[in-house]
């Protein structure tokens, strides 16, 4: 039995080959794109935290205000929970590097990394189990000397030579307490775990207010007595656990609730070493300082005794009454020296007892912003993954749903002589549910076995363009909860499909299976009662009108499908048109300036005056002086939440910053007002914090670590302003008055150390200028936006890859469902076509009869899924974007036009396959009867 049932499987697939592969295609692209996607997050964090694990990334990450000793790294060691802990010393600078001003973080170089051993890409072992954070050496060799160096091999900005010698211009308040070295020659580039987000290395306070470039440094290079400033920790079983799941979180969490609880021990302690060498050598002082008095107050009485003396002996001699004199003033001389060196010592003891013990940071991996931003994003794919395959599955199940209808209708006659014998339902539905399952499980493997690794593979390299994690190299592993999860989705929805058509049709007698299914009887539409349009019509479009709404499934389940279609093309077209919108947006109608020219604080007004000498030299206009500061901002009705690091700009004169940079809404581009008292956030930053017009917003100070200080300044928000990268506040100089005045730790008369301009566009231009500018004292950073541009451009190019295959996945899609579809139109319709023949019709009239029904229902489908599409577009651009930038939220009219005339394309493709099939009706075979 088994043998005949599997013969009659093999034969319906034979008689029907074309349906079971467009079953095949439509669920391997849906079941392949949901594991796909699914894997695509999972793989990401696979890649992370193998990258992670490889070079010993710390899980605890400790900070103190005053630094640390030896001692205190002992004391971390000590705690229950901690598996290994590193010291580190770092500090941040201003550096000439490529020409440009780079703000750069200067690292420790570990001592176990010339002696690690790199296995692969993502692996460095060593005998020192101490050595975390370890360090991938890309290219050259380790340093050895104090002036030299190993700088990032992932960097999105240049990145110096091998050879090249660079230069630290300035840096933080502490960096001749920590950094000796001022030169230094690039030996080697590394990558480092720490640092996997290569858009920003971490916040600073200098420059831009990101670290766009590390470098590693012997301990030569710095101070012989500098504190350490970071302690790096794992956790003892953590590495056991994928970074960022719910048990690693747990393990960390534990250890870092046990050093939140001695962390008050450790600040004393931390104080206790710092206060008590400092103790002894005030005591040492007042020692010395009290046994050089009490000699020189006995050394005066002496004199004065031996005074007494001669005055005795020589009664009235004016010579002694001199000595006398001069013995006084020396007596008070000292006196005042006393009451000084005594002034001296109080003081000094007063501020060693007003000496606080240090804030104590205690860091996890959420607070990394390469690790975070990147577990971010992943985790970002996965809403992605459970939304954008939807589309897939209801195609798929509407394929489905009218194949296997349109196979039980073909096999009416057969079903019907089942039943008559007495054959039960399950058992009739066997045949249909093994086609089924055949065409389902094989298009599920094929789909899950490609996309698995194609689409994870893509949006990984995608990625690659901003994280430095080593993608996994093929074949990936393939996940097998979202294996199973897309497989049993799309096999159970075909099967379903595949039920509900058969038990629909066993609703009817066994004799009326015996018969053909009588043609729908034909009904008065809607358009019929327009007489004078409806008289205007053609037989031909009468007859297609009225087709068209009798086989209301047919015309439903053509539009859902060629609509699906649509829309996921034009969320293909509109996700490249949000990206190439960053640049063509912010570098075109916003940012109107091309030019930058930042000094730094020990700038003079003639150094201002010279740059702004050099920039009209060179023809440049515009010339607008602003202050920039890096604040941290939260909305002042939720201080609680996590502060958003913001660029603060306020300009000399607010006119003047109107005509450079472009404030509007984006939605109609309204212009927004900046005068004196404005307050003008951008819409990223007030989105992302919940902010409107009229809210308060609470500006604090950060400090070098990125840490918001102070109780902050608040002031109104009078206007949200269109931008696309960075997150700005943009205060008139009342505005910045009145928040200085709330905390006295921001510059009530900023120096105005910025200059934007608009330079002539040329490159020459941009060499000579910048050679110019470097020639003025104190000039920190250059740039230009041209440079920018070609950066991100340069970023963004590789996600058109991702595009593409969102685009000919949705354009199979579309040939798939209208092939299906059209060849189940013509085979339902086969009696009716002959008909026509045999009643005089041409060939053309022919197909024009069926085609145009076909041409009608795409074109509705098309308006339709371009409404559906606009929404799903917005969802995946709002889900994909990162905190630092704003995708564009237009989709281009070009976009709208691409999607509608392909899905047209291959509506008429299909109808030029399927000429041949009605060529190919039989007259006399499709009339003969079945009674």
């Amino acid at each position: 039995m088994s043998g005949a049932f599997a013969t009659v499987i093999r034969r319906s697939i034979r008689g029907s080959l074309g349906r079971f592969l467009a079953i095949i295609g439509i669920v391997a692209l849906g079941c392949g794109f949901f594991a796909g996607l699914q894997m695509s997050g999972a793989d990401m964090r696979v890649a992370a935290d193998r990258y992670y694990d490889g070079t010993n990334l710390w899980d605890i990450r400790l900070i103190s205000t005053l630094g640390f000793s030896d001692d205190d790294v002992d004391r971390v060691r000590e705690i229950d929970g901690i598996e290994e802990v590193m010291p580190s010393i770092s500090t941040d600078v201003m550096m000439e590097m490529c020409d440009e001003q780079t703000a750069v973080r200067v690292a420790l170089l570990p001592d176990g990394a010339p002696e690690g051993e790199q296995t692969d890409d993502v692996t460095v072992t060593s005998d020192d189990d101490g050595y975390l954070n370890r360090l991938l050496l890309r290219d050259g060799r380790w340093p050895t000397a104090a002036d030299e160096c190993v700088v990032s091999a992932d960097t999105a900005q240049g990145k110096p030579s091998i050879g090249d010698t660079i230069h630290v211009q300035y840096g933080t308040e502490a960096l001749d307490d920590t950094l000796t070295g001022r030169e230094f020659t690039v030996v080697g580039t590394v990558s480092s775990s720490n640092y996997p987000y290569t858009v920003s290395f971490g916040s600073t306070t200098l420059g831009s207010g990101m670290i766009e470039q590390y470098l590693y440094a012997p301990r030569d290079a710095f101070a012989e007595d500098a504190a350490y400033t970071d302690i790096y920790a794992t956790v003892d079983g953590a590495a056991s656990h994928e970074s960022g799941a719910d048990d690693y979180e747990r393990a960390v969490a534990d250890v870092t609730d046990r050093i939140e609880r001695e962390s008050d021990d450790l600040a004393e302690a931390r104080l206790d070493d710092i206060k008590s060498p400092l103790q002894r050598d005030l005591n040492e002082r007042r020692s010395t300082y009290e046994s050089e008095r009490d000699e020189a107050i006995a050394q005066l009485d002496d004199t004065e005794r031996q005074l007494d003396i001669a005055s005795q002996l020589s009664p009235g001699d004016s010579r002694i009454a001199a000595s006398r004199a001069q013995l006084e003033q020396q007596r008070a001389q000292a006196e005042r020296g006393f009451a000084e060196a005594e002034a001296q010592l109080a003081d000094a003891q007063s501020e060693l007892d007003a000496m606080a013990a240090p804030e104590l940071y205690i860091l996890d991996r959420t607070h990394s912003e390469g690790a975070a931003s990147y577990q971010g994003d992943s985790e970002r794919m996965d809403s992605i993954a459970d939304v954008f395959p939807f589309m897939f599955f209801l195609v798929a199940a509407l394929v489905a749903l009218t194949t296997m209808t349109r196979m039980v209708e073909n096999e009416r006659i057969e079903i019907g002589t089942y039943k008559a014998l007495g054959y039960g339902t399950a058992t009739i539905a066997c045949k249909y549910l093994a086609y089924a399952a055949a065409a389902s499980v094989t298009g599920a493997l094929i789909g899950i076995a490609a996309l698995s690794q194609i689409l994870p593979y893509i949006v990984m390299q995608a990625y690659a363009i901003i994280y430095a994690v080593p993608a996994q190299a093929l074949p990936l592993p393939i996940q097998p909860s979202a294996a199973l999860l897309a497989g049993g989705t799309g096999v159970g929805v075909t099967l379903l499909c595949t039920w509900f058509a058969v038990v629909s049709s066993l609703r009817e007698t066994p004799s009326g299976l015996m018969l053909p299914r009588p043609p729908k009887a034909g009904k008065r539409i809607l358009l019929e009662h327009i007489g004078p349009l409806w008289r205007s019509l053609s037989f031909s479009w009468k007859v297609t009108c009225r087709n068209l709404f009798r086989y209301k499934r047919r015309f439903f389940m053509t539009i859902i499908g060629i609509s699906g279609c649509t829309a996921l093309m034009l969320v293909g077209f509109g996700l490249h048109d949000a990206i190439w919108d960053i640049i063509d947006n912010q570098f075109g109608s916003i940012q109107r300036y091309n030019t930058i020219v930042s000094l730094n604080d020990d700038a003079t007004d003639e150094d201002i005056a010279a740059v702004q000498a050099k920039l009209e030299e060179h023809d440049a206009t515009d010339l607008t002086r602003v202050d920039i500061e890096n604040i941290q901002i939260t909305g002042a009705d939720d201080a609680d939440d996590d502060p958003l690091a913001v660029q603060v700009i306020t300009p000399q004169d607010a006119d003047a910053l109107a005509d450079v940079i472009t404030f509007r809404e984006r939605a109609d581009h309204a212009a927004v007002t900046f005068d004196e008292n404005a307050v003008l956030v951008t819409e990223k930053a007030a989105t992302k914090l919940g902010l409107q017009v009229g809210d308060g917003l609470t500006l604090h100070r950060q400090d070098g670590m990125g840490n918001a200080v102070g109780d902050g300044a608040q002031v109104t928000i009078t206007g949200i302003v269109e931008n696309y990268v960075g997150n700005m506040v943009y205060l008139g100089p009342e505005a910045w008055e009145r928040a200085a005045d709330q905390d006295d730790g921001l510059d009530a008369e900023p120096a105005y150390l910025t200059t934007y301009a608009v330079a002539p566009d040329s490159q020459r231009v941009r060499d000579e200028l910048s050679a110019d500018l470097r020639d003025v004292p104190h000039v920190s950073t250059v740039g230009f936006s041209a440079i920018s541009i070609d950066t991100y451009s340069t970023m963004l190019s590789s996600i058109n890859l991702i595009v593409v295959v969102l685009i000919v996945s949705a354009a199979a899609l579309a040939f798939i469902v209208l092939y299906n579809l059209t060849n189940i139109n013509i085979g339902e319709r086969v009696r009716e076509i002959a008909t026509l023949k045999v009643l005089g019709f041409t060939r053309r009239e022919v197909h024009s009869y069926i085609f145009r029904e076909i041409a009608i229902l795409a074109l509705v489908g098309d308006l339709i899924g371009l409404v559906l599409g606009t929404w799903l577009e917005g969802f995946v651009i709002t889900t994909v974007e990162v905190d630092v930038v704003m995708f564009g939220r237009i989709i281009h009219p070009q976009s709208y036009l691409y999607a509608f005339l392909l899905t047209l394309v291959f509506s008429g493709v299909v109808v030029m396959a399927m000429r041949g099939r009605l060529d190919r009706v039989d007259m006399v075979e499709s009339l003969k009867s079945v009674d």
